[in-house]
């Protein structure tokens, strides 16, 4: 299978190496205890957010992620709010990269950035079954209930787990509406559709309070790219919106981004992985998953395209049509028409 649309050659705005207060760097060979003799700039999740390799002279190398002037507002808090989740979540230290440790400048809107050792990863070795392992080897880990907040009070995973906006926003906003429609390649061919499916879209949304599946760890933002595959390990990274509640909003958002890659159907991926283990999602659970999710990407993924962002909305795009299409194949809607940039399969 293709991926739904094609990658963006851009890739985000980040410091470089030569942005680096001397100060910050002095800070990082200290607590690694060795002398760095290199740094790249590190690209994975689709943020502004700095990323560095640092090579050493006793040959290790160190990840560093985190804030930077210039970021966006939220930078620093998500940095804070995984480190917090490092220290007091033991799991993570079987699952993840080792974390080391925490460097900064001090300032508010200064430099903040987190250490973990690097992982060599090869995307190559990537396959839904590692996948499946990696799933079943932390998602029931009970010790997470009493250490992190509830998804549905969580600060940001919470607005997916409420039957407000989205659907219903577009439904609402004829602004809104007319800008979404603007995705389609014949938009008055998308305007119908939106218009005959929009109320179904609505009532399946409004069911996200009724979720009846298992809980348990929820990472908050699980796509493939947060996976680094050694190998003989699967690693897990990018953890500031752990929390405890559905497991079925992972697996959607998680399987729903592996068909926009070309790598199955996302309905296919909920069986296999019930089949190896993994939790069991009653179908009404993930319908009305996918019903907020896909209502949260229509409205985003219209939107102009960040400057420092060029990805964000190509992967908004993707998850929305993978998601339709998987609405689409259970009967709830007719499957979209043709959109900008979609590939033909």
């Amino acid at each position: 299978m293709l991926p739904l649309f094609a990658e963006p050659a851009g890739r985000e705005k980040k410091p470089e190496p030569a942005d680096l207060p001397p100060a910050i760097q002095r800070q990082i060979e200290k607590i690694i205890g060795a002398k760095v003799t290199g740094a790249v700039p590190a690209f994975g999740g689709l943020s502004v957010s700095a990323g560095f390799i640092f090579s050493f002279g006793d040959g290790q190398k160190v990840f560093a992620k985190g804030a930077h002037p210039g970021d966006t507002a939220h930078g620093t808090k998500n940095l804070g709010q995984e480190v917090m989740v490092y220290e007091s979540l033991p799991v993570l230290a079987e699952i993840s990269p080792p974390y080391i440790g925490i460097v900064s400048d001090g300032e508010e809107d200064g430099w903040m950035l987190g250490l973990w050792r690097c992982i060599d990863h090869d995307p190559k070795l990537a396959s839904p079954a590692r996948i499946y392992e990696s799933l079943k080897s932390w998602q029931r880990n009970s010790s997470a209930k009493d250490i992190l907040p509830r998804a549905r009070e969580h600060n940001y995973i919470s607005q997916f787990l409420t039957p407000e906006k989205k659907w219903i926003r577009l439904r609402n906003d004829q602004l809104a509406k007319q800008k979404f429609v603007t995705m389609f390649a014949d938009q008055k061919a998308g305007m119908a559709w939106f218009d005959k499916h929009v109320p179904s879209l609505c009532q399946y949304q409004a069911r996200i309070d009724k979720l009846k599946g298992e809980e348990g760890l929820v990472h908050g933002d699980l796509r493939l790219d947060n996976f680094l595959f050694g190998k003989d390990k699967t690693y897990l990274v990018d953890w500031p919106n752990a929390c405890w509640g559905p497991l079925v909003f992972d697996l959607a958002f998680l399987f729903s981004n592996m068909e926009a890659l070309g790598l199955g159907a996302a309905e296919d991926h909920f069986t296999a992985f019930a089949s190896a283990g993994g939790a069991s999602i009653p179908p009404d659970d993930y319908v009305a998953v996918m019903a907020v999710l896909s209502g949260y990407f229509a409205d985003q993924a219209y939107r102009e395209v960040p400057d420092k962002m060029p990805r964000l909305r190509w992967m908004q795009k993707s998850m929305l049509l993978a998601q339709l299409k998987l609405l689409s194949r259970l009967g709830i809607i007719e499957s979209p028409p043709q959109m900008n940039g979609q590939n033909q399969q």
